[in-house]
């Protein structure tokens, strides 16, 4: 009690300014927390949350196209409404009123597109938006990304995870909520890297692979058979579908991912992390 009573007489005594000194450093104090969770958050409304870098500044400057329009990498290959999307490629001009990026049928309104040059055009997923084939129009000339894009929101449970283990050159692709599912397409992106990768498929999982040489990277794109078990195994858990091996230098991305069903039918996915180095 006599403590408690010399606290009081203490803090009567105090100074109003040193009061007001004492109230804004408690302040400092108990913001701190949350300020610092809010820095920690992934945000995907810019484009430096991407897997690919920036290839150049943003400019409004219109590139004449030298050639057809091409698409290397929609990326990412999700995302929520208001994300932000880079699409890569080349032979893309600019913004021009004759040409456009459309998503799943529906053209990107200018209030959603970022940036436009001529190797990469960033928009953000509109309201309403719905899953489906990224395709462009540089003045009448027209190509599709062969993968799709997947709208996805707090419901979506289908999730792929590329996760590294500690002090080894290797990774695991794990799946979870793909119940029902019996077929996983999935790139894996070389980012800045020469050599192959060491690939081999979990137990209940048959693979193919094939090679493709981008101008954005080496790209394996793999096909793998899940097994019903296996499949209704991910409601509970994570499971292993695919061990990565890499060399040191390698950084590896997770650049598409489709997940069908035996009807062909596609159900909508996400991946986190995108890229790993392990």
């Amino acid at each position: 009690m006599k403590k408690r009573t010399r606290i009081l007489y203490w803090f009567y005594k105090l100074s109003w300014k040193k009061m007001l000194g004492i109230g804004t450093f408690l302040l400092m104090v108990g913001a701190y927390w949350p300020i610092q969770q809010a820095a920690l958050e992934r945000t995907r409304t810019r484009s430096e949350a991407a897997l690919l870098p920036q290839p150049q500044p943003i400019t409004t400057e219109f590139e004449v196209p030298q050639g057809p329009p091409k698409i290397f990498l929609v990326d990412h290959f999700f995302g929520k409404v208001g994300d932000a999307v880079l699409v890569h490629g080349e032979n893309l001009g600019g913004l021009h009123k004759d040409s456009w990026v459309s998503l799943a049928g529906k053209k990107i309104k200018e209030d959603n597109l970022v940036s436009w040059t001529g190797s990469y055009i960033e928009f953000k997923v509109p309201e309403g938006a719905v899953s489906g084939r990224v395709e462009i129009s540089i003045l009448g000339k027209r190509t599709t990304w062969p993968g799709v894009f997947f709208v996805t929101d707090e419901t979506t449970e289908a999730e792929l995870r590329l996760m590294g283990e500690a002090g080894s050159n290797q990774a695991q692709l794990l799946a979870e909520g793909i119940r029902g599912s019996q077929e996983l397409l999935v790139w894996l992106l070389l980012i800045n890297s020469e050599g192959e990768l060491g690939l081999s498929p979990g137990s209940g999982v048959r693979m193919e692979k094939k090679v493709l040489d981008l101008p954005i990277g080496r790209v394996y794109e793999i096909k793998l058979r899940l097994s019903s078990s296996i499949t209704a195994e991910s409601q509970a858990r994570l499971v292993p579908l695919l061990t990565v091996i890499k060399t040191e230098e390698q950084m590896v991305g997770i650049a598409r991912g489709e997940l069908s069903d035996s009807g062909g039918l596609l159900k909508p996915l996400q991946a986190h992390p995108l890229y790993v180095s392990f």
